[in-house]
């Protein structure tokens, strides 16, 4: 009896580090910045979408990175009616392109972003196609 408490206390102590490393590898992963982000990268990060106000939290695979000139701003400022009066409103230099966990693709200013995480597991999720389920 006292083998069985013993066996199922390793199991159950084997079963938490496994589950705390497979976490560990979908959500936190090495520490970065979306500025540096390159296509096929999985990231996780914090968005601060000065819209609502409220930060969002993304695992996005990049699609494409975008490096804007300063005519480039100037010409989307002035041709765009996207917060076209909206003072608070600033368009930044780096825009990445990305397809979130849920199969939708979006565009982040990098500067935006917080806590950016390149998590070690997490591209296996998008090459198996179980990102979009999650």
């Amino acid at each position: 009896m006292d083998n069985m408490i013993l066996f199922g206390g390793i199991v159950a102590g084997i079963v938490v580090v496994v589950g705390a490393a497979i976490t560990y590898g979908l959500y936190g992963g090495v520490p970065t910045a979306l500025v540096a982000a390159k296509p096929g990268q999985v990231y996780n990060f914090t968005y601060c979408q000065p819209h609502t106000g409220e930060p969002a939290r993304y695992l996005a695979r990049v699609l494409m990175v975008r490096k804007m000139s300063d005519s480039d701003i100037w010409h989307l400022n002035s041709n765009s009616q996207y917060r076209k009066y909206d003072a608070s409103f600033l368009r930044t230099a780096n825009l990445v392109t990305c397809q979130t966990a849920d199969g939708k693709l979006r565009s982040f200013y990098a500067e935006r972003t917080l806590n950016c995480r390149r998590p070690l597991l997490a591209y296996a999720l998008f090459k198996l196609g179980v990102a979009a389920a999650a």
